[in-house]
Order: C-alpha cells, then structure tokens, then sequence
C-alpha cells in the first residue's frame, strides 16, 4: 500500500498546480500535512484552495525571478509546469517546457532544494523501439527528435535531460516519474474530446488491432510523485508509473461507455485510412496556420494506436508504490465527474 512519508512538515512547492495532475497532487500533499507553496499566474485560477490551505505565488517558468521567490526556504520541489498541446509551434514548447525547467533548476540551486522531481511522460521513448518491444522499461531508447508524438515528446526528453545534467553535477537530487494516460476527476482535455467523438456521427475504432493503452488513476500518480520525492533510493532513478497489468483501449473506453451509458462503436476503419485522413487534417491545419489543434493529429493517432505496455516494477520494488484505484472504480469516478463536474478546477498546466 502506498504510503507517502513523511507524514507532515515538508516544505512543498508544485508548479502546474492548477493542472489536472497538479491540483489532485497537492490535494495528496495537503491530506500528508505538508507545507504546500503552489505557483500560479493568477491566483485566480487557485479558488479551489484557501489562503490557509496553501500559499500562492503569482509567476511563472518563463519568469525566472519570479522562480527565485517561489523556491525559496523549499525542501522538495514537484515539477509539472509544462505546454501540454499536440499542436503548436516549436518556440513555445521550447520556451515553457525546456527553457522553463532549465530556469527552474537554477532556482533551485540558489535556493540550495534538496530534491526536485520531474514529471515527465511515458512518450518519451521511441515509439519505433516500443512498437518491436513492446514491454518497456525505463532503460529503453528514448525519442530522437519529434516523431511519432510531437513537439510535446520532444520537449519532454529535452526537460528530463537538463534535470539530469543537474543532478549529475550535483546542483540538487532529482527523480522523475513517467506516467502513462492519466484519467480521472478534473481532466478537462482528453477524454471529453474523445468521449465526445465517440457518440458523434463519425464514432468508429481504427484498425482492427486493440492495443494497450496503460490508463493509471491520477492520484495513483499523484501518490508516485510523493513517494519519489522521500525515498531514499529514488534520487537519480526514472520511474514508470502504469496499471501492472495490460489494459487494452476497448477495455478502457468500455469501462468509461458502460457508466457513461455511450453505445460502443460498430464501425472500424483500417489504420491506413486513419492515417491519410490525418495527413491531411495536419495539411489543411498548417496551410491555413491554425492555431487551434485540427480534429486529427499524428501524436493523438500514435498515442492509441502503439501497442506498448509500460512496466511499473521498478516503482514497485524502489518505491513501493502499487496503484490503489482499478479500472472499474476509476471509470465510475471518473464518470461521476464527467456528468457532474466540479467548479474552479483549471485545466491549465502552469
């Protein structure tokens, strides 16, 4: 059973608090008695907490001053801040999610943190190496440009290996964690869309494989997080955080039609014709520069049609760390929520 330590007194700081993972692990935080510093740039998009709950400072990763003010008397730093889109211009990944970390870990270092850790994703392995492999483990390749997933891959490997330049030369302890598809309560992105397209005119599954999609319950991260934060054996380790069994997309998405009372799709198109259809919605998006992300994309093909399971042993055995929420009562949470809503959650990441 996962049980974070210690039990009270840490001095926190969580950027991207605001977030879907963000505000669910400071919720955790909260619950353990820590000390909890969120930074935000406008406390406005903090309402859900009160100023006795936690101290908000206005800023943001691209404002290193304001990263001096909010680090600072902190013992643990979580890193979540990051430009969370498959769509965009390459500059504005860079300059939130690269650059941001970078300016991060020097706060951090003038600030003399003992331990950061960085949340990074699953997608940073080469989908090239997984899709051959497909059990993954933390010493797999990693993404050699954008590929498969995007600018928001690509950003990601960038951010995890100024953190282990940090940690290398001994500017503070870092350790971070790579989640797979988080679902549940407050995502506001991800599955409303894709719930959404399966009970429009044009729901159908692509290709006639199923492959697994590795969901894992946010505050089973959120837990994963805090655990790599104390653990005397995590500084310097990856972490995958995944469901220690194979689920497979229409198990996933069969959970969520039968408590949200959504008719299964009964059409499948061949992933070749997926993939040209995709081709050419990313065409017309970027002949006609659209800044909104089109209805199709290659990362949000890739990301449920690469048949990978990622495999969480090691944060089992270094961490003791084992998801608490299965499938089952994930999806009736997460339905719950998604009929019901919950006011003054941001779906922003930093």
């Amino acid at each position: 059973m996962n049980s974070p330590t210690p039990a009270s007194g840490t001095r926190s700081l969580v950027t991207g608090a605001t977030g879907f993972l963000g505000s669910h692990l400071v919720d955790r935080l909260l619950d353990a008695g820590h000390h909890v510093r969120i930074l935000v740039r406008s406390p406005n998009k903090a309402k859900r907490w009160s100023p006795n709950q936690v101290e908000i400072t206005a800023g943001d990763v691209t404002d290193p001053d304001s990263l001096h003010r909010a680090a600072h008397d902190r013992d643990v730093v979580y890193h979540l801040a990051a430009h969370v889109s498959e769509w965009g211009e390459w500059q504005q990944f860079e300059r939130v999610t690269v650059q941001g970390t970078k300016n991060l870990l020097d706060a951090c270092r003038r600030a003399q943190v003992a331990r950061l850790v960085l949340v990074s994703t699953a997608l940073v392995y080469d989908d090239r190496f997984a899709r051959r492999a497909r059990l993954v483990t933390e010493d797999a390749p990693q993404l050699d440009g954008d590929r498969a997933y995007g600018y928001y891959s690509k950003a990601k490997v960038l951010a995890e290996q100024a953190a282990w330049d940090a940690h290398r030369v001994g500017d503070i302890a870092v350790s971070a964690i790579r989640p797979t598809w988080i679902y549940g309560p407050r995502d506001a992105t991800i599955l409303p869309r894709l719930l959404e397209h399966f009970q429009g005119p044009l729901s159908c599954w692509i290709g006639r494989t199923d492959p697994s999609a590795d969901p894992i319950y946010v505050t089973d991260v959120a837990d994963a997080a805090i655990l790599a934060a104390h653990s005397p054996r995590a500084a310097g380790e990856a972490f995958n955080i995944s469901p220690t069994r194979e689920i497979r997309l229409r198990e996933f998405l069969g959970a969520l039609f039968r408590e949200m009372n959504i008719a299964p799709p009964r059409l499948t198109i061949p992933y070749s014709i997926a993939y040209a259809a995709t081709r050419c919605s990313e065409s017309w998006a970027r002949l006609t520069r659209a800044k909104q992300a089109p209805e199709m994309t290659m990362a949000g093909l890739a990301c449920i049609t690469v048949d990978q399971h990622v495999v969480p042993t090691k944060a089992q055995q270094l961490l003791g760390w084992s998801p608490q929420v299965d499938l089952d009562e994930g999806a009736r949470r997460t339905a719950a929520w998604l009929r019901d809503g919950e006011p003054n959650v941001s779906d922003e990441q930093r």
